[in-house]
């Protein structure tokens, strides 16, 4: 159930943290700073050596660098400790207060909903006694409306009351966080000027990518100042405007690339210098963060994004990483180019699941999150451009959970799920996809896609067990091979993949992935992007059968993956 409060517009969602953990890294953190405290005592003590030799003078010089550049580290240590400790205190008085509540308020809502059906019988049958009934008859149901128009009230004072502490404890909880933000992000950093520091304070507690956008443009004297100090902040804000993420990113990157990282960084950080330098035109990266996730999290945009008309948001799936963006840069650019005005962005912005994890929700829950504030991002900076969400795999459930999280599916205009894992199966995820004014979904399964109906099958309770072909309102199109409007032959999808690689090591058909130039499920998204519908029939001429279609293996299972909604 997705609910939201009446007043303040909370969702109601578990405000996850553990005030237990925190306070014993504060405690930690605390040690750490006693610890360096004696480190610099003694260090400090060297400089009062006695002596006029060279190397006594070296060793005060020394020992003078030492004890200053420790005392940059206590201070930093201490504030650590400080901002968790305070942190913990506010989580374990407001944010698990808040927690508490959730199970009371969703029985309290489904109670009032309830209450609030059986009072509207009661008085339609009240209404229509009075019109043609006994007058013992009138009465008995008359009273039988005022009784379920009381238990109505009752309940709705039970759910308001509830509602009441529920904000009281998250706006507290809200405070709390935003002012560890802040702090965290001054305390021990570089110096600012007040007004800077007001400003930087002002935007990390912004509710909304659109508040963030006006606080940035309306201090345009104090952009270079902020940035400089806090690059990692500016660069990954939503809200904030994309060619001054792209250059402090691309500056970030350099400084990380300069180090030679090795393992998993070092590969992600190759992929991304080596699709910033693969133009011109060059990409911008518009978000990347190497430590706050399990995976790298980045993202490029291809494409003129201030001029676009049309911005594309490409949401790759399971076992995606940065380290392979290079190939989606390439079917960025190859949408660019099937017509004027288009920019398309690969974003990298979530850790995706490996086969373990991927029938579960945590990941799209997560990724969801942050998706849902970047497209947020995207529709405050760039409100008027057409905007196309194209999502790969377990991408397309936590592309469906993001966009269908609001009524107003954060201004996507077009859904398009390719070789989806299944949508969740959360009823008002559902109602908001499908009601959403603006936003056309479409979809299509290839016949050699093994993997995708698996994913739809063995997901937890059937979370995300929603096959998307045939909701009510998408638009399905094919994938399976046939020809494009000139005549050209495209090919069909051989089994899951993207881009290369099929179902291996179950069987699979031949030709491009999903996402592959020449392939008809491309041709379809470049059609469905320029003109709003597919450019093939479903199972029209060049179409090919696939292994997965037929026989139907999988009819045993809870969930028919192929032509069953809900």
């Amino acid at each position: 159930m997705s609910l939201t409060s009446p007043n303040r517009g909370y969702p109601l969602e578990r405000l996850e943290g553990n005030a237990g953990s925190m306070s014993w890294w504060s405690g930690a953190f605390g040690r750490v700073a006693g610890s360096l405290g004696d480190l610099r005592t003694s260090v400090q003590a060297a400089t009062d050596l006695d002596g006029v030799g060279a190397s006594i003078r070296a060793a005060r010089s020394d020992a003078q660098e030492v004890a200053g550049a420790l005392a940059a580290e206590i201070a930093e240590a201490e504030l650590l400790s400080g901002v968790l400790q305070r942190y913990a205190d506010a989580y374990s008085s407001s944010a698990e207060a808040a927690n508490r509540l959730i199970d009371d308020i969703e029985s309290a809502h489904a109670s009032w909903t309830t209450a609030s059906a059986e009072a509207n019988e009661a008085g339609l049958r009240a209404l229509w006694t009075s019109r043609s009934g006994e007058p013992a008859d009138v009465r008995r149901t008359n009273e039988a409306a005022q009784d379920a128009m009381a238990t109505r009230d009752a309940a709705a004072s039970d759910l308001a009351d509830l509602w009441e502490q529920f904000e009281t404890h998250y706006s507290a909880w809200d405070t709390a966080y935003d002012a560890a933000l802040a702090e965290l992000a001054g305390g021990a950093g570089p110096a600012m000027t007040a007004a800077s520091r007001s400003l930087l304070d002002q935007l990390l507690a912004a509710d909304t990518p659109q508040e963030v956008l006006e606080l940035w443009l309306a201090h345009p004297e104090l952009h270079d100042e902020i940035a400089g100090a806090h690059p990692d902040i500016i660069g990954n804000l939503d809200g904030i405007p994309y060619d001054v993420r792209g250059q402090v990113n691309r500056e970030r990157l350099e400084a990380l690339r300069a180090t030679q990282p090795d393992g998993a960084l070092g590969e992600d950080v190759a992929a991304l210098w080596e699709e910033l330098t693969d133009g011109p035109p060059f990409p911008l990266l518009i978000s990347f963060d190497p430590n706050g996730s399990t995976q790298t999290t980045a993202a490029l945009a291809y494409g003129d994004l201030a001029s676009a008309t049309d911005i594309n948001v490409l949401v790759p799936g399971m076992n995606s990483t940065v380290a392979g963006i290079g190939e989606w840069g390439d079917s960025a650019r190859a949408l660019n180019n099937a017509g004027p005005g288009l920019a398309t962005i690969a974003w990298f912005g979530y850790d995706s699941p490996n086969e373990i994890e991927e029938p579960g929700m945590d990941r799209a829950l997560d990724g969801a999150a942050a998706l849902r504030s970047f497209l947020l991002g995207v529709d405050a900076v760039h409100p008027t451009a057409e905007k196309a969400v194209i999502a790969h795999s377990y991408g397309s459930t936590t592309a469906a959970l993001a966009i269908g999280s609001r009524p107003d599916a954060l201004g996507v205009d077009q859904f398009i799920a390719v070789g989806s894992a299944g949508f969740p199966s959360d009823a008002q995820v559902l109602s908001n996809l499908q009601n959403a004014e603006g936003l056309q979904m479409y979809a299509t399964l290839s016949e050699n896609d093994a993997w995708a109906r698996i994913g739809r099958d063995t997901s937890f309770g059937g979370a995300h067990g929603t096959v998307p072909e045939t909701l009510p309102g998408v638009i399905e199109f094919g994938s399976d091979g046939g020809y494009a409007a000139d005549g050209e032959h495209l090919a069909p999808t051989p089994g899951h993949a993207a881009h290369e690689g099929g179902n291996s090591p179950l069987p699979s058909g031949d030709g491009e992935g999903y996402l592959v130039e020449g392939s008809e499920s491309f041709y379809n998204i470049q059609q469905i992007i320029l003109t709003g519908e597919p450019g093939t029939e479903m199972d029209g001429e060049g179409s090919e059968g696939g292994f997965w279609d037929l026989p139907d293996w999988l009819r045993w299972l809870p969930v028919d993956p192929y032509r069953t909604g809900l």
